[in-house]
């Protein structure tokens, strides 16, 4: 026999990768074989866009008896597309991160948000959780991005309704710092009304808590060990006694100890002091502290005294409805001075004033709030409030508001008449940004609307209503306006109310920027129109004259963005489906036109001549011509402008039985996949290659044929009836091989051009099409791949296909094994 064309065996690589990627990407529903190998079975199953969840139950009848669950999550593409693209800044230091960890301890988020995926088996039994009885176990792996897997065990287990355990296991040999999960122990008991003890193990220390109750004195006692040293906390109240203590200790050496006392109710406290000693702390030297809290008729005295010195004494006064408050300071040399705070309630005047030492220009800091409520039982529903800021008691920035607040069965409504913010000094105010952390510039031209003012005011109105909806909502009204210097610098209306409804905004400031054109106000105006089951949407904008429009009628969906009334982007679809007890049809006939000069147009075509089309149209045709017999009819086409880029038929409607496969993409797409650089997929130039298969079988007298067309390279296989249960194996219409059908075997061998000879020889069970085991094993130099494809589609809608392959030292891939179990049940 000549020898095998070369391209034979590229034909046969694109066939098995697109049988490959075609029933990799199929989940039968609902049971597919899980992606851990395992062969389970699940009762609720999800596996789309990298996310796989599956749940098995011990009993349907009552799911929190026990089960097992299987996840993966996509964890780093989950953040990124809520987070967004790191910073260029980030990424510099994303190849050092394992260096950083050694000067800080990232979060346990921050080690998450690196994490590729997590994969997780769950096995938990809850039949007595009612009881306080549980157990669930998880096993658990995180694939790092430099593909280190952290494997271990996170166990909690309820113990006869008292106690309950906690622990994660890792099973690396070392633990590393970009380590998820890292090992500890949580154990907790409690006794009721007794005692409550939790005991936590982790890897620098341990933490022993217990909280006890003796009569009316309830005591927390807290040891902490790491590094070689323990610390010892104790807090204990006494209720009848009414005495406090807090008490820390470090390595047996008494740190802090302090006595409380009180007289009094706890609401209405008549004296309380605190003696003993503290620690040094960023604000205070170790040494004896005392302060007192007495009141002594109007007068509330606050008093501490530390190391001997007085550091606060405070008086406040409470008489005809005033309140006045005086507070010396002098415990850091940052916070030395008096505070005086002074609240008069009959005029609802408010006034704090702060030491000049406070501040590095050495003036004094003032604020005075004024409130005038409308409804002095109700003060947010409405009023004017006013505040002032002042320095050495000179006013230099004034806040006004005045606002109402309704609601009642029929609305919400928010008014407000004018929310006003006036510089009266702006020396002052400038001194003030000299002591923040933010200049006056970043300040006004970040977070102010049209940069800084001299006087500024807003006013606008909420409007919900309670009553009437629109088709979703509720109709609401959101209106406002911002002035500067008696000029009007912003305007946004939201206007649900009326029909059309009308959106704007005015910002002169930002679309001027944002658009290079001398647009001042953006609007949008929405009408939905109902007749019927018909709808219509139309969307409606002053920019460049644009209109949106959408619709929907039976049978008839479509899109349409029109500028200056001319159609830039146009969507279409007609659709019908029909489902009898005997028959069932479905056909779709969208189409996708683009104007020459539309943006997604040209952004399509400067991305590849591929996506490049002024006119995508499609017509998809589904039909079983009758249910009973099981005849199908499928035929789906994709045009592009004027050439066909897709064809996919299927039909048992009539014999011969066809399956026909076309598109001019799969080729490039496989050139590309194979190892070609991605410049050659975005060339601008048409390297389209045909991509045909065509089977026909007739079930009468079993004749097959399969014809391909790939990359120009016609290859043609037959299978020929000769009577009496025999068949030839033509090939490009030369006879290879003959064969009996009732032997289940046929063998062809053909002679390579470096001479080799390459075996293949396919294996039957069974004489039937719809229910049989096929067996392909291709011997070449000694070396043998084999592939068991199983399949029982003689009823549609409770079919399996089952598909073994086995590889030795292949190309490119060296040993593999490629397994998938496909099963399916129309539950309707």
């Amino acid at each position: 026999s000549p020898p095998l064309k070369p391209h034979l065996i590229m034909s046969l690589k694109v066939l098995v990768s697109l049988l490959v990627l075609y029933i990799s990407s199929t989940n039968g529903a609902p049971h597919p074989e899980p992606v851990d190998g395992s062969h389970q079975v699940y009762d609720y199953h999800f596996n789309q866009m990298g996310v796989h969840f599956g749940l098995t139950f011990d009993d349907k009848s009552m799911p929190v008896k026990g089960g097992k669950i299987f996840a993966e999550f996509p964890v780093h593409t989950i953040f990124k597309l809520i987070e967004g693209e790191p910073t260029l800044f980030k990424k510099m230091f994303i190849p050092f991160k394992e260096e950083l960890y050694l000067f800080y301890t990232p979060s346990m988020l921050e080690r998450l948000r690196d994490v590729l995926t997590v994969k997780a088996v769950i096995t938990y039994k809850g039949e007595d959780y009612k009881s306080g009885v549980f157990d669930t176990k998880m096993e658990y792996t995180f694939i790092h991005p430099d593909y280190t897997e952290e494997t271990g065990t996170f166990h909690v287990e309820g113990k006869s309704g008292h106690a309950i355990a906690m622990e994660v296991v890792s099973k690396n040999d070392v633990v590393l710092p970009k380590f998820v999960l890292k090992p500890f122990k949580i154990e907790a008991s409690f006794r009721p009304n007794t005692e409550f003890k939790v005991v936590y193990t982790g890897t620098y220390g341990t933490i022993d808590m217990t909280l006890s109750r003796v009569g009316q004195t309830f005591k927390v006692h807290t040891v902490y060990k790491h590094h070689e040293h323990e610390h010892t906390y104790d807090f204990k109240i006494n209720v009848a006694e009414k005495t406090m203590l807090v008490a820390h200790t470090e390595n047996g050496e008494e740190m802090t100890h302090l006595d409380f006392v009180l007289k009094g109710k706890m609401m209405n406290l008549k004296m309380m002091k605190m003696k003993g000693k503290v620690q040094a702390t960023r604000w205070f030297e170790a040494g004896p502290i005392e302060s007192t809290f007495e009141v002594k008729g109007k007068n509330y005295e606050f008093n501490m005294a530390h190391n001997n010195k007085e550091i606060m004494k405070t008086k406040i006064n409470v008489q005809n409805l005033k309140l006045t408050a005086k507070m010396n300071l002098d415990f850091m040399e940052k916070f030395k001075g008096t505070v005086y705070i002074d609240y008069d309630t009959a005029k609802k005047m408010f006034e704090i004033t702060f030491p000049k030492e406070w501040f590095a220009d050495n003036k004094k800091f003032g604020l005075t709030i004024s409130l005038k409520p409308t409804n002095v039982d109700h003060p947010y529903f409405g009023g004017v409030y006013s505040a002032s800021m002042m320095r050495e008691d000179v006013p230099f920035l004034k806040f006004d508001c005045d606002f109402k607040f309704t609601m009642d069965a029929a609305k919400y409504e928010l008014v407000f008449n004018h929310v006003r913010v006036e510089s009266l000094d702006a020396n002052l105010v400038n001194g003030v940004f000299d002591m923040l952390p933010i200049t006056e510039y970043d300040f006004c031209h970040k977070y102010l609307i049209n940069g800084c003012f001299q006087k500024g005011e807003f006013a606008g109105k909420i409007f919900f209503d309670r009553v009437n909806k629109n088709d979703i909502l509720n109709k609401f009204t959101i209106k406002g306006a911002v002035t500067k210097m008696e000029k009007e610098v912003f305007n946004v209306i939201f206007d649900t109310v009326p029909t059309p409804y009308h959106f704007s905004v005015f910002y002169p400031r930002v679309f001027q920027r944002m658009f290079n054109k001398p647009i001042e106000r953006l609007t949008v105006d929405v009408l939905h129109e109902v007749s019927g089951t018909d709808h219509a949407l139309i969307f409606t904008t002053n920019y460049e004259d644009m209109t949106l429009k959408f619709e929907r009628k039976p049978g008839h969906i479509s899109a349409n963005i029109l500028k200056q009334e001319v159609s830039y982007v146009e969507f279409v679809q007609e659709h019908e489906l029909v489902d009898s007890n005997t028959k069932f049809l479905f056909t779709m006939k969208p189409t996708l036109h683009f104007h020459t000069d539309s943006y997604i147009h040209k952004e399509l075509c400067e991305f590849s001549s591929y996506t490049c089309f002024n006119e995508l149209m499609s017509d998809v045709h589904i039909e079983i011509v009758d249910k009973a017999a099981r005849k199908v009819d499928v035929k789906v086409t994709v045009h592009k402008d004027t050439s066909e880029v897709y064809h996919l038929e299927a039909t048992n409607k009539q014999t011969p039985y066809k399956f026909v496969f076309k598109s001019p993409y799969v080729v490039p797409l496989y050139n590309y996949m194979k190892g070609q650089t991605w410049f050659t997929w975005m060339m601008p130039v048409s390297t389209m290659s045909p991509f045909d298969v065509i089977v026909k079988f007739n079930p009468a007298d079993k004749s097959l044929m399969l014809k391909t067309n790939i990359d120009t390279h016609e290859t043609q296989l037959e299978v020929v009836p000769l009577g009496g249960g025999k068949f030839n194996v033509e090939f490009d219409h030369e006879v290879v091989a003959e064969f009996v059908a009732a032997n289940k075997k046929v063998e062809v061998t053909r002679t390579m051009k470096d001479g080799t000879q390459l075996k293949t020889m396919v294996t039957w069970t069974r004489g039937d099409l719809v229910e049989n085991t096929a067996t392909v094993t291709v011997m070449y130099r000694g070396v043998a791949q084999v592939a068991t494809i199983g399949w029982n589609v003689r009823d549609l809608a409770h079919g399996t296909v089952k598909i073994d392959v086995m590889g030795k030292k292949a190309p490119f891939v060296g040993d593999f094994e490629f397994s998938r179990n496909i099963k399916w049940n129309v539950m309707n």
